[in-house]
């Protein structure tokens, strides 16, 4: 069975200008508007070589982080110490005139082009509606496999590279292999290297197609995958019922249905800003190919991958 699976360094120039772009696009520069000594004192925290930093900059970062209420008291110092840190990289950059120069000012530009898209963007999804109970319900109930039938499969898995020439002879090995030791048996012949490892794969982490292959399995059954230019010969070991509560499940389901309504909204919006706009390629060659529009399973695979990911 074949089954395949789409799956305090020196200070460089190029990291000079990430530091100089980060803090330009984020105003960590000194500002050339000067405002009154009370103003400033009620939001700085710290001077640096006269240049401030404010709590503002901090609870930006605070947010960024997602520090626990736990944490906040030495997430704080530790931050405040990387701005400090940043903004004496800055100074120094600005000493010898990286904001001058011509590739900082063009990442400059294309990050804050970027951020401006980005909250366009933002602004669109904020507003819609988190989902329903009943949203939440019929989803757990249409994706049992992953919720209440949710299993964990250990494989004993070879990994290994074949070259080109012995693609037919695997595509025949795949078919005939009744244990793994065929397949050891096999690339020993042809003097292959392999790796062999035991590992475990929960419903969620697999793609719907091998998670239905494994779910026909039987203990000792073998299944080839090709994944990232490599081949995994797995025989099934175990299988064990997992299911996710419902309680447990309702969060992860909110949190992929919203990522669901927010990518169709971002979607939807730059196909009407595509169809609303001129847009003239001057040189043919840099015209996109027509694409694929992606099928209805596609999108929902995508969307569950996303919303479980780091589940």
């Amino acid at each position: 069975m074949f089954c395949e699976v789409k799956y305090f360094r020196p200070l460089s120039f190029d990291n000079a200008i990430r530091v100089l772009l980060v803090s330009l696009v984020f105003g960590l520069l000194p500002s050339c508007t000067k405002k009154s000594d009370d103003a400033k004192a009620s939001q700085s925290i710290v001077r640096v070589n006269g240049d401030e930093i404010t709590v503002l900059q901090l609870n930006n970062e605070l947010k960024r982080a997602n520090v626990q209420a736990a944490q906040q008291a030495e997430a704080e110092k530790q931050i405040t110490q990387k701005l400090v840190d940043r903004q004496m990289l800055v100074q120094e950059a600005l000493k010898v005139k990286l904001d001058r120069n011509p590739r900082v000012m063009q990442a400059i530009e294309n990050a804050k082009m970027q951020l401006l898209a980005q909250a366009y963007l933002e602004n669109k999804v904020s507003a819609i509606a988190k989902p329903t109970k009943a949203e939440i319900e019929n989803y757990r109930v249409k994706h049992a496999e992953i919720f209440a039938n949710r299993k964990i499969f250990v494989l004993e898995e070879l990994i290994f590279k074949i070259e080109a020439g012995y693609t037919e002879e695997l595509n025949v090995l795949s078919n005939s292999a009744k244990t793994i030791e065929d397949v050891t048996q096999w690339l020993d012949e042809r003097l292959i290297k392999f790796d062999r490892t035991q590992a475990q794969h929960a419903s969620e982490t697999l793609p719907p197609d091998l998670l239905a292959k494994l779910s026909k399995m039987v203990e000792g059954d073998v299944i080839f995958i090709n994944a990232n230019g490599r081949t995994a010969a797995g025989r099934l070991v175990d299988v064990t019922s997992a299911p996710i509560a419902k309680s447990d499940a309702t969060p992860i389901i909110e949190r992929i249905l919203t990522n669901q309504k927010h990518q169709q909204t971002a979607e939807s919006e730059i196909a009407r800003l595509r169809r609303a706009a001129k847009v003239e390629y001057i040189n043919q060659k840099f015209k996109p190919a027509e694409t694929t529009k992606p099928s209805e399973k596609d999108k929902s695979t995508n969307h569950i991958e996303k919303g479980l990911s780091g589940l």
